[in-house]
């Protein structure tokens, strides 16, 4: 019987088992939850600062105000001087614009009324509006009335012929018998001869009636129409 013998320094082979591959997750960030609403602050942290207007260190109190006052070419006036004043004082700029306006309307209205007006050369002159002004006020407004009052006067006169006019029309067709079958209030159409009323007898001449028409019997020489000869254009437009 064979006996083997075996080194104690050799280990024995003993079959282990295969370690399996570990697969590992590639890293991905984190994504944050997106919030309902964004609600940003009503008020920041830190008061917002005004950025300088100028480079280098911040002017002094009496550099600011030297600053004000100096003239520079091509600007504006400084502070302190008359044209500064004239130039930001509204209530000159609203008395050159209302005088402007007012003495524009006074030209006009003078100039229409010695056009249209028969006291046009009752006006005073414009000499005594220096030397005499109370008495070219005075004549003046005299002027006006004499002139508003015959415009009233020809007004009532133009009035009063209409009037007349109309009562004279009611007259004549209530005279004639053409008020008899007037609709209500006299407002209904009217044919013309309603209107004009019975004219004047032309013997035995007979009165064409709306919607008749006599016929001809002349014969009329038809209009000789020539050809037209066609024109050359030229791209279809000349």
């Amino acid at each position: 019987m064979a006996l083997t013998i075996r080194h104690a320094s050799k280990a024995s082979k003993i079959p282990s088992k295969t370690p399996k591959p570990t697969t590992k997750q590639p890293n991905k960030p984190f994504v944050l939850e997106k919030p309902a609403k964004f609600n940003p602050p009503s008020h920041g942290a830190r008061l917002r600062k005004e950025a300088p207007r100028y480079p280098g260190p911040k002017l002094s109190e009496e550099e600011a105000a030297r600053q004000r006052t100096k003239k520079y070419p091509n600007m504006m006036p400084p502070e302190g001087t008359f044209l500064h004043w004239f130039m930001h004082n509204r209530a000159i700029h609203l008395y050159i614009t209302l005088g402007t306006l007012f003495g524009l309307a006074a030209t006009v209205w003078v100039s229409n009324f010695k056009r249209n007006s028969p006291f046009a050369e009752m006006l005073p002159a414009w000499s005594d509006l220096l030397f005499h002004p109370i008495a070219f006020f005075r004549t003046f407004v005299e002027v006006v009335k004499m002139n508003a009052d015959y415009v009233t006067a020809q007004t009532m006169e133009r009035r009063k012929q209409k009037v007349e006019d109309v009562a004279k029309r009611a007259a004549y067709r209530k005279a004639h018998g053409l008020d008899k079958n007037e609709g209500f209030g006299g407002w209904t159409a009217k044919t013309d001869e309603q209107l004009l009323g019975p004219g004047i007898p032309v013997g035995d001449a007979e009165v064409v009636k709306e919607g008749e028409v006599e016929v001809q019997t002349e014969s009329v020489t038809a209009p000789v129409v020539r050809e037209k000869r066609p024109l050359k254009k030229w791209f279809g437009i000349w």
